[in-house]
């Protein structure tokens, strides 16, 4: 091919096209395992064998992916190795980490206020009250949020320990998965746990299997080359699979993913910015003179280019005199208020995109409404309600799970959830005061307990008003009254003469 219609094909282009993280991880990296029947795939040691080694290679990538965009390690900025094709030029790399600003946000939003949990039975109330505090449930709440979140997928393991006592933890993402039946309600079949450990250069896991009746455990085997031997079988008496899958809605999409490349859009921007400021600094001066740079070799020339010094013979003129003697920095110029804008509405755009508002905006400032917030909010709040539907089917799955080895253990009576409602309260600042003002001018009245809820000082309302009372107890007893009332009025009267 002739030179001239190389750029009619662009072949003399360089520029590889990098490819978004949609583009990287398709619909197979996301997809939930199903089967017939849970004998389909563990009477089968090979379709399970399958399956896990999907997960592992198939749809652990995905996940990896999406911690390292919450840890400040963007792949699409650190692993783009065509970003610069001269040694001599600054090659700086910028990671900005959105995704810990949304899912920050995201996590205080809806469990920086303790999910609340009521039932009309009180005996449930109780167990609720009680399993909550032995495991810390406000905190495992955050978490399991934050994972959900983070990965479009969060998981809970409950098990019974060798105190017997009822215990919720988390299992990893990267090492757990659910299998789900073909029916419509998409019945869990089983669960499984292969926890990996690393002995020397060689990686090991151990493979757990959860059905709805029993646990079932095999050897430790190496990951690269697995091979399940059955090692023992235990029942379980939690009446279903014991792992429960949390996600917001059926796509198990993470809360920050469509916006990765806008992300990567502006970590390039920031980047080249760096390298701009950098290159300036280092500008080539040129030279041009009469020389005779015919005694200058291909290495002369690299070397002048590395010491950004650059010599040029002169020209000639068009009346046949050579151009005068010049000397001169040469630089890329830069658009400074067009690159601005371009990273400014980046920003906005993965913002606008998340939903996740822009709390360093003018236009949040402190002046601003209740009403005016709310708005403000109001397509992060839409999003949001699909979360906590996703999150109450887990939560009801948790307390099912528990009441049925509250009753196996005869550690309940006959009972099911019942009218159990789980609540969420959004973690915003309130105007406690202007509102409090607007409904006693109203005419509205507030007990004591209401009001000494909202001071920031009083931990323990009820000790409070205990102790209130036993002031006036005191105040009012006739032994006190007559030791310190005759007291109390010959003061007076001394104070009168």
């Amino acid at each position: 091919m002739q030179k001239v219609n190389e750029f009619e094909y662009g072949e003399d282009t360089h520029h590889q096209i990098s490819k978004s993280f949609q583009q990287l991880y398709g619909p197979a990296a996301n997809r939930s395992y199903r089967a017939n029947s849970a004998e389909e795939i563990l009477d089968d040691v090979n379709k399970l064998i399958s399956m896990i080694r999907d997960h592992h290679e198939v749809q652990c990538p995905r996940l990896a992916a999406l911690d390292d965009y919450i840890k400040a390690r963007n792949s699409g900025i650190y692993n783009d190795d065509s970003r610069r094709h001269e040694e001599e030029r600054a090659d700086h790399r910028a990671a900005h980490n959105f995704a810990k600003v949304i899912i920050a946000f995201d996590v205080g939003y809806n469990t920086g206020v303790p999910i609340k949990k009521d039932s009309d039975d009180e005996q449930v109330n109780n167990i609720i009250a009680e399993y909550d505090k032995a495991n810390d449930m406000e905190a495992l709440d955050s978490e399991l949020w934050r994972d959900m979140k983070k990965y479009g997928r969060a998981y809970e393991l409950q098990y019974r320990n060798g105190q017997d006592r009822d215990r919720s933890v988390i299992s990893d993402v990267f090492e757990t998965f659910v299998c789900y039946g073909l029916d419509v309600e998409r019945t869990p079949l089983f669960a499984v746990r292969y926890p990996q450990y690393q002995v020397g250069t060689q990686e090991f896991t151990t493979v757990t299997v959860y059905t709805d009746k029993e646990i079932i455990t095999y050897k430790p085997c190496q990951m690269n080359a697995l091979k399940l031997e059955e090692e023992k079988r235990e029942a379980h008496f939690w009446g279903e699979v014991p792992i429960t899958e949390y996600s917001p809605d059926r796509y198990r999409m993470s809360g920050y993913e469509d916006v990765i490349p806008l992300i990567d859009l502006y970590d390039a921007a920031q980047s080249d910015t760096a390298n701009y400021m950098t290159d300036l600094n280092e500008a080539t001066l040129i030279i041009t003179g009469d020389l005779n740079l015919k005694k200058y070799t291909v290495d002369d020339l690299t070397k002048m280019k590395k010491a950004n010094l650059m010599l040029l013979a002169n020209g000639i003129n068009p009346d046949g005199s050579r151009s005068q003697t010049d000397a001169k920095y040469i630089y890329k110029q830069y658009d400074v208020t067009g690159a601005e804008a371009y990273k400014e509405r980046l920003q906005k755009d993965i913002h606008k995109i998340s939903f996740v508002p822009d709390l360093t905006d003018d236009s949040f400032s402190g002046t601003q409404s209740g009403e005016a917030m709310k708005y403000k909010l109001f397509g992060f709040q839409q999003m949001a309600k699909t979360g906590q539907r996703g999150f109450k089917k887990g939560l009801m799955r948790r307390y099912r799970l528990l009441l049925n080895i509250k009753k196996y253990v005869n550690e309940a009576d006959n009972t099911d959830l019942g009218s159990l409602n789980i609540s969420f309260t959004p973690n915003l600042p309130k105007a406690v005061l202007e509102e409090l003002k607007t409904l006693v001018d109203s005419g509205m009245e507030i007990s004591q307990e209401t009001l000494m809820s909202l001071a920031s000082f009083i931990e323990d309302v009820k000790a409070e008003l205990e102790k209130i009372e036993e002031e006036k107890k005191k105040e009012s007893d006739p032994v006190m009254e007559a030791m310190f009332g005759n007291r109390m009025q010959q003061d007076s009267e001394s104070g009168e003469e």
